[in-house]
């Protein structure tokens, strides 16, 4: 085994937890029992260390006493109405589902913790009341002015925190965790950019930390002098313009050190924007592995407890060598289990190469485009255990998919592990569909790890590849498949416009595949608002065009989650690309494409430019069209049904594989 050291158990307080991976605490957006299941899977993969959800916490939500649950007996705070719906830190309703949880991923023998967390003058959502902070400073993604609190209200908030913290340790799990990262409430005070305060509570570094220090001594009062209460703190921003730079978050980890039982050193915000393009906390694919780890050292260096280590940690390798060159001792490495649950225990039996790897596109993580539930690009049972459970075909039967795709793929892996015989034909030579086309651009190289993960996979569960074979409707119908799979994907939306076809123009594909483009670009997007017009742009730049992306939309790349599209936005910048919004292709002249401003009617005629077009796709339906009668059963899903996010493809050939 090459990750000895990641699985070596590790001590925090007076808990051991078996080994130092982690599945640090995340917010899921499902219902309790789509939560647990979810939890559940993640510690039955081996994971030490499990973060629970806090089910409210300390977060201005007012859940209210349920009709079974008594008023609770302890002392209770009167608080102000700060909130939209009033601050219901007191509610004992949030333990039963705290206990839920620390059952079930006991039962899987991981230990577990939960978050205490308010997110201040970063309230994220709607809202019809006012935020709260240390001071009168809005969140910049936010940009709401929030209410500066007063030391009455310090101390009312003091004792909520801590009563979750004994709301946890009632309910049976094995620490609580303060969240002190990511531009919420506790990093506000922590931060000398959001604290501007001049009395008890801010001014300097060790009064910046008071709050936390009062919370642990409250909490102290209620759970004992031995519960594990551990701080996740961070650099918000870029550690230059606002928040904590390195040394400032060493310095407060040294402060709280002597109170708390472990350090998690995370960093960035809730979508990378502050006072210019920051980091997003959940960082995208252009982020460099374990980009946290220099913060982490130096709070390590500084601390006499654990320190754990988040931010872009996929892969085992890396997980062990950071433990191995002591940067820190334990590992979070969530998006990493959401690709695969089984990570850990994959790694442990040597069984590193069949593991999934996560590619950084987010989605489990989608924020201001599509707040969504938790998803995976890569993994459809990620939150849907229960419904994508494989269990054996009752009568194995013959399945064709066409289509060597993120669909095609999947349906394939699905049903040839549920025991079905699958023949897998694409017409290109290699697997991977377009994420294998996009991962030629340098920038995008992450996504070639999932086409390896299927080389393997589908050879070691005996599927048949047919690569470089188009095949056709007579030949389906004359081998005597019992049902085909059409994965075929999409075809280029091409604008109807006059000149089109041109030598001018190229597809965005094409180019990718090594097509000729001048010195100038035009990269019409039309109405595509996802990735595909930005990082072709950005793909043409590098290799040294003048490029301006025009989009009929009226944001930049609204479809992406913000915590990459951002950064994106900043990427084109840098490269000098031309971001023309509200522009559209009208015709193309021999001399250069003309686009026209939607908002003024102006046209203009780039000259001398090559038209890419990377307007999106529309569904290739033909085969699923000629085999209509002639096979038992045809099922259409990925691009070829209706052209989506990778996503979207890869849940619908797990749920057609299962089907089967």
């Amino acid at each position: 085994m090459g990750a000895r050291r990641l699985f070596e158990p590790i001590v925090i307080g007076d808990v051991e937890v078996p080994n130092r991976i982690v599945n640090t605490t995340h917010g899921t957006g499902l219902g309790a029992d789509r939560d647990v299941r979810y939890l559940q899977e993640r510690a039955r993969g081996g994971a030490g260390l499990i973060g629970v959800h806090s089910l409210g916490g300390v977060y201005g939500y007012a859940l209210g006493p349920g009709p079974e649950v008594p008023a609770p007996d302890w002392d209770q705070k009167a608080l102000h109405p700060l909130s939209d719906e009033g601050l219901a830190f007191y509610d004992e309703t949030t333990i039963p589902g705290l206990r839920r949880r620390a059952e079930v991923v006991h039962a899987e023998g991981a230990r577990c913790y939960a978050q205490v967390y308010h997110s201040g003058a970063a309230r994220h959502g709607g809202i019809a009341g006012p935020l709260m902070a240390p001071s009168a400073v809005p969140d910049p993604y936010e940009a709401v002015m929030p209410h500066p609190l007063t030391e009455a209200e310090i101390d009312e908030l003091v004792w909520a925190f801590a009563h979750q913290i004994r709301r946890i340790q009632v309910a049976g799990l094995d620490a609580a965790e303060i969240h002190g990262a990511h531009g919420y409430l506790v990093n506000q005070f922590l931060s000398p950019y959001a604290n501007r305060r001049t009395d008890a509570w801010g001014g300097t570094p060790e009064k910046r930390v008071r709050f936390v220090r009062e919370v642990v001594a409250a909490a102290r009062s209620l759970v004992g002098p031995t519960y594990p209460i551990g701080i996740r703190i961070g650099v918000d921003g870029d550690g230059e313009r606002r928040g904590l730079t390195v040394a400032e978050l060493a310095r407060t980890a040294e402060l709280l050190g002597d109170v708390v039982a472990y350090v998690s050193v995370s960093g960035g915000n809730y979508a990378g924007f502050g006072e210019g393009l920051e980091g997003a906390y959940v960082s995208p694919w252009y982020r460099e592995p374990a980009h946290n780890a220099p913060a982490a050292a130096a709070v390590k260096a500084v601390v006499d407890v654990p320190v754990m280590v988040t931010g872009r940690i996929a892969d085992v390798a890396l997980a062990e060598s950071l433990i191995a060159e002591g940067v820190a001792d334990m590992v979070g490495m969530v998006r990493a289990l959401v690709a695969d649950p089984d990570l850990p225990n994959k790694a442990r039996e040597g069984r590193e190469a069949e593991i999934r790897m996560c590619l950084g596109m987010s989605e489990c993580h989608a924020i201001g485009a599509h707040r969504v539930p938790m998803t995976c690009a890569v993994n459809a049972a990620a939150a849907r255990e229960d419904e994508l459970e494989i269990v054996p075909a009752a009568v194995p039967r013959t399945i064709a998919v066409i289509g060597a795709g993120p669909a095609g793929m999947e349906a394939a892996r699905v049903a040839a592990v549920r025991g079905h015989r699958v023949f897998l034909a694409d017409r290109r030579r290699t697997l991977g569909g377009t994420p294998a086309l996009l991962a030629l651009d340098p920038n995008r190289r992450n996504l070639r790890d999932h086409a390896t993960y299927f080389e393997g996979e589908l050879r070691r569960l005996g599927v048949e590849l047919l690569l470089g074979n188009e095949v056709t409707a007579d030949e389906l119908a004359d081998f005597g498949v019992d049902a085909v799979v059409v994965a075929t994907g999409g075809v280029p939306v091409v604008p109807d416009v006059p000149g089109i076809g041109l030598p001018s123009v190229v597809h965005a594909l094409d180019v990718l595949q090594g097509a000729e483009v001048g010195d100038r670009a035009v990269v019409v997007g039309g109405l595509d608002k996802h990735l595909g017009p930005p990082t072709v742009a950005e793909h043409l730049a590098d290799r040294g065009a003048v490029v301006e992306l025009v989009t009929e939309q009226f944001d930049f790349a609204q479809g992406v989650e913000d915590g990459t599209r951002i950064p994106l936005r900043g990427r084109l910048a840098d490269k000098e690309v031309t971001v023309s919004l509200l522009h559209a292709l009208v015709r193309v002249e021999p001399d250069g494409p003309v686009v026209v401003d939607r908002l003024t009617g102006v046209e203009r005629r780039v000259d001398g430019a090559t038209v890419v077009l990377a307007c999106g796709s529309l569904p290739d339906g033909r085969l699923a069209r000629e085999l209509e009668g002639r096979v038992p059963e045809v099922h259409v899903i990925g691009d070829a049904f209706a052209p989506r996010r990778m996503m979207h493809a890869t849940l619908e050939g797990a749920r057609v594989g299962v089907a089967l």
